[in-house]
């Protein structure tokens, strides 16, 4: 039986997480951890998702995220793919990384945003990996961006702060936000409370929209259409401002048949700026055949 589609939304907030496969602590080793972290920047940025925060556990991981362009299987596909390539390559292994599909579960209207942020921000310290005080000092979770900005990349952890907590992102408000995660674990120490309060928004949620016209599917979520043209118009968008950046109009690039350094480069950016695929880019740049420009991207000087 086909896997029924993920349901997007620009305007929802997801709880993503995905467990390694055959429950390896996947993130034991310190390049395992690097690569997810490199990993989930660069797809950050393709995909434009608001990263709000994250927990990357010993063999499975939690992002808080909104995506406004409805591409949340787009980018999870990027995210899991990258890192799988990446962690088998450190071992020259194959197969796959994580077990099963990944899983998001689209937050309840009816739950304040803060809580998950604090639910996610508090994994490690539950599980026993952590004080709430280590939080900070360790890249694994989403508080040491916060509290070291220059490592925040594309995330949203600051913006988070002040719209889910109410802090203002400064060292003081930072200090208060460590206060705030230790009384949440004193009143909540192993979330039963969270939890039960998301089911039960859950169900609230669910019964209300079956009572809509359309029902819930169609109150929620963009269709496969709908998404794809989002996308597209994001790539075509970018491509198109690359183009004027590289003083290039399309007609001069459709006679321009082959491979050229400048269209080499100008695929990088796009591969990092879209989610686009390389048959796209190849078609678009009329860069001939679509296996010889990998390679040429593999190994030419311009990194793939």
């Amino acid at each position: 039986m086909a896997r029924k589609p993920r349901q997007e939304s620009p305007d929802a907030i997801f709880h993503v997480y995905s467990r390694g496969n055959y429950r390896k602590a996947i993130f034991a080793d310190p390049g395992a951890r690097k690569s997810f972290l490199i990993s989930m920047h660069e797809v950050t940025l393709r995909s434009g998702w608001h990263l709000y925060t994250y927990a990357v556990m010993p063999n499975h991981f939690h992002l808080m995220l909104r995506t406004p362009r409805a591409n949340l299987a787009r980018g999870m596909h990027l995210l899991l793919a990258g890192f799988a390539g990446r962690f088998n390559g450190l071992r020259e292994e194959h197969g796959h990384v994580f077990q099963g599909r990944y899983h998001a579960k689209r937050m309840p209207s009816g739950m304040a945003a803060g809580r998950l942020f604090d639910y996610i921000n508090l994994n490690h310290v539950r599980k026993g990996l952590r004080t709430v005080d280590e939080l900070a000092l360790d890249d694994l979770s989403g508080v040491y961006c916060l509290c070291v900005p220059s490592s925040r990349g594309e995330t949203r952890l600051g913006e988070a702060l002040e719209r889910f907590i109410g802090y203002p992102d400064t060292p003081e408000g930072w200090a208060n936000y460590n206060a705030h995660l230790k009384k949440v674990c004193l009143e909540d120490p192993e979330a039963k409370v969270f939890e039960a309060d998301w089911t039960h928004e859950e169900i609230v949620e669910v019964q209300q929209l079956d009572r809509r016209p359309g029902g819930a599917a169609e109150q929620s979520s963009l269709s496969i259409a709908e998404v794809a043209a989002l996308e597209e118009r994001h790539s075509q968008d970018i491509y198109d401002r690359l183009l004027r950046e590289y003083g290039r109009t399309q007609q001069q690039v459709d006679r321009e048949h082959g491979i050229a350094p400048w269209k080499l480069e100008f695929a990088v950016k796009m591969f990092r700026l879209t989610t686009v695929s390389v048959p796209w880019i190849v078609r678009r740049l009329n860069a001939g055949s679509v296996s010889h420009f990998v390679k040429c991207l593999r190994t030419g000087a311009i990194p793939y």
